[in-house]
């Protein structure tokens, strides 16, 4: 049962790789009635499954509803009788981006924070976490017009994750495009349409050339490589991990 769980977990990660995220949450719930079943199913485990929970519903902009499942996911690992600051940060990333989702940005903003606190002193290797923090804390600063912190932790984080998930990972790509509307903001239309154009070709291969995450970086690109220096024609949200 627990191994049949672990798949179904696998699965449910895959399909919110692949942006199929009814397929994604199905997946979850199923490996989470599972291990509740279980009756003695290991709370690690469990508190994955709320993290990630909270993150496919974070994917379907359903902020208050993922907001819960991050919640109780952070509850569980802090009660945990041996401590895993590692696991523990993560789960606070998550939350963090839930509630900035909803607004709630000086809150999510703290959380973030003491994220990347944890990340930056670990002895482990949690390159990826700490991308992530990098990447939603440096847009989070963008958000506030705080344009030199912001472009300085998403390089950072375009950095980490090509180093550590590899040039063409779709990871990659939210980060790109984060730092195009930062640098498009600084009024370098021409970076930004390379960014954005960079992340479409990551997207193109991940995704698909039809998808609409990979349409909309290329219909940016090109709208951005057509302005004239010194403008920022973006419109565009920024994206959370």
């Amino acid at each position: 049962m627990l191994e049949r769980a672990a798949a179904l977990n696998a699965q449910g990660l895959r399909c919110k790789e692949l942006g199929d995220y009814d397929a994604g949450r199905a997946h979850y719930e199923r490996a989470l009635a599972l291990l509740e079943s279980a009756g003695n199913a290991d709370p690690a485990a469990l508190a994955t499954l709320y993290h990630n929970l909270g993150g496919i519903e974070h994917a379907r902009g359903n902020h208050a509803s993922g907001e819960r499942f991050a919640r109780r996911g952070l509850a569980i690992r802090l009660a945990l009788p041996v401590a895993d600051p590692e696991a523990v940060a993560a789960d606070q990333v998550a939350l963090a981006a839930l509630l900035d989702g909803q607004g709630r940005y000086d809150e999510a903003a703290s959380l973030y924070a003491a994220a990347l606190a944890c990340f930056e002193r670990s002895p482990r290797d949690v390159s990826h976490d700490l991308a992530s923090a990098l990447h939603n804390l440096g847009s989070r600063h963008a958000e506030r017009g705080e344009l030199d912190q912001a472009e300085e932790l998403l390089r950072r984080a375009a950095a980490l994750k090509h180093d550590a998930l590899g040039p063409g990972h779709h990871d990659l790509a939210g980060t790109l495009c984060n730092l195009a509307v930062v640098r498009a903001c600084r009024g370098d239309p021409a970076e930004a349409a390379a960014l954005f154009a960079a992340a479409a070709a990551i997207l193109g291969r991940a995704l698909g050339p039809g998808h609409p995450r990979t349409e909309e970086c290329r219909a940016s690109a090109a709208r951005l490589a057509a302005a004239p220096a010194g403008s920022a024609p973006v419109g565009r949200a920024l994206q959370a991990d």
